[in-house]
């Protein structure tokens, strides 16, 4: 009997079959999976983790128990830590998105994407540039041309100096050949104060995933100008031109996604490729996504690592430019 795996490999050698996928199935878990959420409950991320464990157990893909953890603070430099403390455990991730990339960067956070096994992307997650109904600005040229002009003649909110919001209109303002250091950018605590400046026209711009937008556009108050999507999203955004339409290099995706631990083998990242394709394809989490107009992303542990590499230098580039990188590796 011990001898019997050896023998199916040989065989499978003698075959010319795919020995290292089938090793791989023989990989599951056998302890509960923690998913370590990097903020409160409630909110997004906290949303991501809670459906994938609802999915796990519902589908039977996962044949342990799922725990979401909740590990808030440092802008989800906490949630890191503690997940860099199982080294090789295959039962922990984190969800994670851009953020924990431009945290590496600017220097609050020790942590990089190498410095883990991401295993996901699972949503793209874009941003809309949007104005009052009643501006002048009546679409992305307009608000590219002005930009060339005068850097600071507009008031555009964002969360954070080098936050997603942030970094999606200096790309913007970049391609249109504008100075990227005279923008005006009056810093909010959160994305939702920048939008309560601008319907009450104390800010001339704000730039915000496009899921809040959704009531303000439907109800005839905002108008957005552009979004950062790679191609147009849906209903009730089908009308709205990407930047990449109106020729400018804007497109930029606020992606989350999941990372295990560093040290994972082989056939346990094989393991949760199989599972997480599966959830990605799942009428439940397909739901959710369009609730959240949210487009699905997904991508596995070998395609997130290359798109993540790709990723990390351009944050760093316009980072690097913009003088507030302190990680230049």
């Amino acid at each position: 009997m011990r001898l019997l795996p050896l023998l199916m490999v040989f065989a499978m050698i003698v075959c010319g079959a795919p020995v290292t996928r089938a090793l791989a199935a023989d990989w599951r878990p056998a302890n509960a999976v923690e998913i370590v959420i990097p903020n409160a409950p409630g909110g997004g991320n906290d949303a991501v983790g809670r459906l994938m464990q609802r999915i796990w157990q519902e589908r039977k893909l996962v044949p342990t128990s799922g725990i979401a953890v909740n590990k808030a603070g440092g802008g989800g430099t906490v949630a890191l830590n503690y997940l860099n403390q199982k080294p090789s455990d295959p039962h922990a991730m984190a969800v994670v998105s851009i953020t924990q990339q431009l945290n590496y960067i600017v220097g609050s956070s020790p942590l990089r994407h190498r410095d883990f096994t991401p295993l996901a992307v699972m949503i793209g997650d874009y941003i809309g540039f949007a104005v009052r109904a009643d501006s002048p600005i009546q679409n992305g040229r307009d608000l590219i041309e002005r930009l060339k002009k005068d850097p600071a003649s507009l008031s555009a909110g964002v969360t954070a100096i080098g936050g997603n919001n942030h970094i999606a209109y200096v790309l913007a303002a970049r391609a249109a050949g504008a100075d990227t250091r005279k923008l005006k950018t009056p810093v909010f605590q959160s994305s939702g104060e920048s939008l309560t400046a601008l319907l009450g026209g104390h800010i001339d711009l704000h730039m915000g995933s496009v899921g809040p937008l959704t009531k303000h556009l439907e109800a005839g108050r905002v108008r957005i100008v552009a979004l950062t999507s790679d191609k147009r999203l849906t209903r009730p955004f089908a009308a709205i031109p990407t930047w990449k339409e109106q020729g400018v290099a804007g497109t930029f995706n606020t992606w989350r996604g999941l990372w295990a631990p560093k040290g994972l083998s082989a056939d346990q990242v094989a393991f949760w490729d199989e599972a997480l394709e599966k959830v990605s394809r799942d009428a439940q989490w397909k739901e959710t996504l369009d609730a959240n107009h949210w487009d699905g992303d997904y991508r596995n542990s070998r395609d997130t690592m290359k798109y993540l590499d790709g990723v990390h230098i351009e944050l760093r580039d316009v980072l690097k430019e913009l003088g507030l990188a302190k990680r230049l590796d």
